[in-house]
């Protein structure tokens, strides 16, 4: 416990603070000549400081205000006794909400999507109207806000949390550099499951349609990659090179920098039939045409943004109605369909996919119109043509002499209906 003393040191006048360290040792501070005011206060915020470092907590805010505008030899004894840091860069830091978290987005240069985290502070701020004190922002604010997004926004509840996360990692930050008692987000319950709205299955029917309406081999391989690869794109189809394509072996590596973090920079995948066949092509004409590129998609490098609207022409050009997440939907209807053919084990899987296997529940796996086809008997609707682990697209209604419509609509259990012309058909 601190105590407060007037005493002569050597011939000077003045105020000492004595107090024993973590480890029972005494330690004092002198504080020189003062007020008894100055030095009473100057007493009540050391004590906050030992007592927080004793207990390894944070000192209240008025005593870190405190220590922030201290300087000169009081400032330099505190850094020695370890009572405050040394460094002065959280000085630095903006104190206001909005500021903080805009400086500390624009400091994480490792992350790979810093425009998901600006999207989350500019809905923040739009909502509290104005830059606030870290120090200002309440439980309550956090709270609304969530509500905010979901019942004005109109957003999703999994969007919705993936804001409030996105504040919370940053206020998280606030709370380590001393700027804010607590994470106000923290206790806010968000709902991160996934938008099984979105989900479609893109069945082999729509699959060949898509493929057939690429045009290029570039993109024809791009698109197998995606959805007979299950590679995530654009991180890992345009990171694949073709050395990484071991043809004896029908096998590829694939560099994943999302899995990156965990350990797993890398998979293994194997070299899928349908998959060879448009990646064999794309060489033969990648080596007619004397180019050097290492990699395997050496045209389309740019954004996704780019890539989504070209894919989204390509779906439209195929006669499919556009469904949302077009990459993610090839993926998960990969995943899928490996799946339901009973051929392979979940973690053989889950390895191939570089995911968990509750992942792959909670954002891949699918229910389709073959397996409501196969709970039928194979006989569902009357199709006798219906067959287990068939697409329940195969009907009559592909037959060369049948009318088909100009769009293919994809129903949410990815079944792709044919609406006849001729109502006789």
């Amino acid at each position: 416990m601190a105590s407060l003393h007037k005493e002569n040191d050597r011939g000077r006048k003045g105020w000492r603070i004595r107090y024993r360290d973590v480890n029972k040792r005494p330690k004092s501070i002198w504080l020189g000549q003062c007020s008894k005011k100055s030095a009473n206060d100057a007493f009540r915020h050391i004590s906050e400081l030992v007592d927080a470092r004793a207990n390894h907590g944070r000192p209240d805010n008025a005593t870190v205000k405190w220590a922030e505008k201290l300087d000169g030899k009081l400032r330099d004894r505190l850094e020695a006794l370890d009572l405050i840091e040394v460094s002065t860069a959280i000085q630095e830091l903006p104190k206001t909400v909005i500021a903080y978290m805009r400086a500390y987005i624009k400091s994480r240069t490792d992350w790979k999507k810093p425009e998901n985290y600006k999207q989350a502070v500019d809905k923040l701020e739009t909502h509290l109207g104005k830059d606030i004190p870290l120090t200002s922002l309440t439980k309550g604010d956090a709270d609304r806000w969530h509500r905010w997004m979901i019942d004005t926004l109109k957003l999703s509840t999994n969007t919705a949390g993936q804001n409030v996360k996105r504040c919370r990692q940053m206020m998280r930050q606030a709370v380590a550099d001393r700027l804010a008692d607590e994470n106000v987000f923290s206790e806010v319950k968000i709902d991160l499951r996934s938008d099984q709205s979105k989900n479609r299955f893109i069945d082999d029917v729509a699959a060949e349609a898509i493929l057939e309406a690429c045009g290029g081999q570039e993109w024809r391989t791009l698109f197998a990659l995606c959805r007979f690869g299950g590679l995530r794109c654009p991180s890992e189809v345009l990171r694949l090179k073709w050395t990484d394509i071991v043809w004896d072996r029908d096998r590829f590596r694939v560099t994943s920098p999302k899995t990156a973090r965990y350990g797993k920079g890398e998979r293994v995948v194997p070299l899928f039939p349908e998959l060879r066949i448009e990646l064999e092509a794309l060489l033969e004409l990648q080596q007619s045409r004397g180019d050097s590129t290492p990699y395997v998609i050496g045209t389309f490098r740019d954004t996704e943004t780019n890539l989504r609207k070209r894919f989204a022409k390509i779906v439209e050009n195929a006669g499919i109605e556009a469904f949302p997440k077009p990459f993610m939907a090839l993926r998960a209807s990969r995943r899928t369909e490996l799946e339901r053919t009973g051929r392979f084990p979940n973690h053989v899987l889950n390895d191939w996919f570089g995911h968990s296997g509750a992942v792959a529940e909670t954002h891949y796996l699918q229910t389709t119109e073959a397996d409501f086809t196969e709970a039928a008997g194979g006989n569902a609707g009357g199709n006798k043509h219906a067959k287990t682990g068939e697409s329940a697209s195969k009907d009559d209604s592909l037959k060369p002499n049948k009318k088909r419509p100009k769009t293919l609509a994809l129903s949410s259990f990815g079944r792709i209906e044919y609406t006849p012309e001729d109502s006789n058909l």
